[in-house]
């Protein structure tokens, strides 16, 4: 306002401290928006942090039950363990195909999986060889957590006619070697219960030599080299 003595135009302290009010004012409001944005920033990047591992485990759980292959393995004192046995203190364990082998040494590329729920954990161990670890004292399992917050887990086995048992193999098959498919029940703290079903492969294709230059070729009419893959229960 104008002084009426000196002409001098300026604030009151009345205006002033409305002013400064005002500034206070949108500034708290504004820092409050900040911090609301700030904390749903963390909480989403917490979210997606738990949903990335999630799938991570679930798609390792899914890769080792889709590579199992019938193949029993031997243990420390020579005894024979089945290929694929589940149900009981621990989950599973199989044996499977498709070990990393970057360097491409003369070894081979299976490996045998356990599987277990410790705690609230879901934790893989994996033996290599396959031969004279299972069973073993003298050599520690290296177990790692795929998923956490697993508050239940239950599976189920199915056989060839789709009835399904809780331990494989079943009491009444003793001899049998893998299950068509492996049902899984999953619930974890920060997600709705799951359910997944994966089948087995119940034959892997052979490898085949590399034809020679003089061999015929085949006519539509010869037959074909079919890969027979269990489906999922009905």
């Amino acid at each position: 306002m104008m002084n009426p003595n000196t002409g001098q135009t300026g604030f009151t302290l009345l205006e002033l401290l409305v002013a400064i009010a005002i500034f206070a004012l949108v500034a708290v409001m504004a820092y409050g928006g900040l911090n609301t944005v700030i904390m749903q920033s963390a909480i989403v990047q917490s979210q997606t942090e738990q949903l990335t591992a999630t799938q991570a485990g679930l798609r390792r759980l899914r890769e080792d039950l889709t590579f199992a292959v019938d193949r029993p393995v031997r243990d420390a004192l020579g005894g024979e363990v089945p290929a694929f046995t589940g149900g009981g203190l621990d989950l599973f364990s199989l044996t499977r195909l498709g070990v990393a082998n970057p360097w491409g040494l003369p070894q081979s590329q299976m490996a045998r999986v356990l599987w277990r729920l410790q705690g609230t954990n879901l934790q893989r161990a994996e033996l290599l060889p396959v031969d004279g670890t299972v069973n073993a004292s003298v050599q520690a399992l290296d177990w790692q957590t795929q998923l956490r917050g697993v508050t239940r887990i239950s599976l189920k086995f199915f056989d060839a006619n789709n009835q399904a048992f809780e331990v494989w193999p079943p009491p009444n098959q003793p001899t049998a070697a893998l299950p068509k498919a492996t049902e899984i029940s999953l619930t974890q703290t920060h997600l709705p219960p799951l359910r997944i079903t994966v089948a087995q492969v119940s034959a892997w294709p052979q490898a085949q030599a590399p034809a020679s230059d003089t061999a015929p070729i085949p006519s539509a009419t010869d037959g074909t080299i079919e890969t027979e893959v269990g489906g999922r229960p009905q």
